[in-house]
């Protein structure tokens, strides 16, 4: 096998690996590889906001997961996309940026210290991004990612607006002083294009003599020599290679992807490894474990006015094709999910629990190809933010090759129905209120019939699903039995971190592709020795 070596190996080039790509080559004087399993992000369908459509089935640009059959589902298996591609997942999600809540980061740092509290995450949250609404106490400008709005559809203001008249109070930035509250998203796109980690982060600076960027490079394991990680194994171009790291290797795999990866290096539980006849390097039982992710329960009703379905096919489309085309505006500019609301299901809660999304138009995957309706309808969700479900990953065999195992656990915790109940009746109050009561004709799903409690809660069994923000299979934590530290070091190895959503002990209240690219800022600092008790470097270092 051939070697090479570099002083950090980025293992995953998604989400968080460009953002350390960009800070740690920004030295001239340190060599970066890092490795890719899937392609280039040059698919035009990654540019354009609404190409979603075209990537949430893609298949040579996403994963295509898909969990075991989950027992409190009815024996649903769930699709996961994720994405396989340069800038991960950020390259094929809906662009939604949220933060989270301040009281999310005061819950890690009882967990893992200070320096993870909402003071200290704070400047890197104003560092990474550009926003039409900083400078301010909690917003930056000039960052790598640009925020920008969406072009309300009408029946998008409607809903925005019965949902205040139904008691959620307006909210013009739920990443501002407080979380509570509805208003229109806010997206990582600007100017009718997507702003991904790897447009942001990796664009301007991929032609860095010392940064190597390997594309179609599958990792099969980290090497461990003697209790230190000291190089990657990985496939490319038909053959095995190992590249060796000088300094440390950064597993940014993702909360499916890097619990495999260390499990296939020989850390995780140690009797299941064994029992593949993977050697052990480290027993540590609470890898792949403490698996977080947000519940949502749908909701689909008729209009009498025309919603985006009318626009998507035959002449409109072409209209909104070059529109695209001619001022990267209209139709294909815009994101599905047009509305963002953050609310309480109980008055005595500290944050919100539930997250309101609404999109004008309506449809479903057929064949792995999103079909809208052909009538006009509107589709909204209440996602649960806190669930006290929990899942896991596990690997099926000893093969890379082989997709783990995922049980994402959704719903077995009783506890998480009540929420969810109180959401959907939510949702029904706002349909019924004006303006939105006069443009709907009639509740679709969960329609009439799904009256009581048990009712609705057939309902969420047989067609919730996941709002694909799963974190926690690596916590950090100040504990021996976490899975990584609150430097985000791997216990019992040397040298090697774990940079990803996979490291949040608790999932945060809303989306998670800001919180990740939070943490990978912050990585950086740790890996190059800064300290976290000033105030962090600027983007340009």
């Amino acid at each position: 096998m051939a070697k090479h070596a570099a002083d950090y190996v980025i293992v995953g080039g998604g989400t968080a690996g460009c953002v350390l790509a960009n800070r740690l080559s920004a030295n001239p004087a340190i060599r970066v590889v890092m490795i890719e399993a899937g392609a280039d992000d040059t698919s035009p369908w990654i540019a354009m906001p609404a190409g979603i459509a075209k990537l949430f089935h893609h298949p040579r640009l996403n994963w295509r997961y898909r969990t075991e059959p989950e027992p409190a589902l009815g024996g649903r298996s769930l699709y996961w996309p994720r994405g396989k591609v340069l800038g991960g997942t950020s390259s094929i999600n809906g662009m939604t940026y949220v933060r989270g809540n301040r009281a999310d980061y005061e819950d890690w740092a009882r967990l893992c210290g200070d320096a993870w509290s909402f003071a200290s995450v704070l400047p890197y949250f104003k560092r990474l991004e550009d926003s039409p609404l900083g400078p301010s106490e909690f917003r930056g400008i000039g960052g790598p990612m640009k925020i920008g709005g969406v072009e309300p559809h009408p029946l998008s203001k409607a809903f925005l607006e019965a949902s205040v008249a139904a008691g959620i109070p307006a909210n013009d930035d739920y990443n501002g002083p407080t979380q509570d509250g509805i208003s229109y998203s806010q997206v990582m796109m600007r100017d009718g294009v997507r702003c991904s980690a790897a447009s942001a982060y990796l664009a301007p600076v991929r032609s860095r003599p010392n940064l190597q960027v390997i594309t179609h490079g599958f990792v099969r394991r980290i090497v461990i020599d003697e209790g230190r990680a000291t190089g990657v194994e990985f496939e490319h171009g038909g053959q095995r290679k190992i590249i060796g790291a000088r300094r440390e290797v950064l597993l940014c795999g993702g909360t499916i992807g890097s619990p495999q990866i260390l499990m296939l290096s020989g850390v995780g539980d140690a009797r299941m490894l064994a029992g593949l006849g993977i050697p052990v390097a480290v027993d540590s039982p609470s890898v792949g474990r403490n698996m977080q992710e947000h519940v949502r329960g749908p909701v689909l009703y008729r209009t009498r006015v025309a919603s985006i379905n009318d626009q998507a096919r035959g002449l409109p489309l072409a209209r909104h094709v070059l529109r695209y085309a001619w001022r990267k505006r209209g139709l294909l500019a815009n994101t599905a999910s047009q509305v963002n609301g953050f609310v309480r299901s109980a008055p005595e809660l500290d944050r919100p629990d539930l997250q309101v999304v609404f999109r004008p138009s309506s449809g479903e995957y057929r064949d792995k190809s999103f079909v809208f309706h052909d009538y006009p309808g509107v589709m909204a969700f209440v996602g649960l933010l806190h669930p006290q479900s929990r899942g896991h990953i596990t690997l099926k065999s000893a093969d890379p090759h082989a997709p783990p195992s995922i049980v994402v656990g959704h719903l077995t915790d009783p506890a998480d129905f009540e929420p969810l109940i109180r959401g959907i009746r939510l949702m029904r109050r706002i349909f019924a209120t004006a303006p939105l009561a006069q443009d709907v004709l009639e509740e679709v799903k969960p329609g009439p019939a799904a009256a009581d409690d048990a009712a609705l809660r057939n309902y969420l069994r047989g067609t919730s699903d996941s709002l694909y923000h799963a974190v926690g299979t690596c916590a950090m934590g100040a504990g021996p039995t976490s899975v990584t530290t609150p430097d985000l070091c791997v216990r019992g190895v040397a040298g090697l971190r774990v940079v990803d959503a996979s490291v949040m002990p608790l999932v945060p209240t809303g989306n998670t592709t800001a919180a990740v690219l939070m943490i990978a800022e912050r990585a950086a600092d740790l890996v190059l020795g800064y300290n976290m008790n000033s105030e962090p470097s600027s983007p340009t270092r």
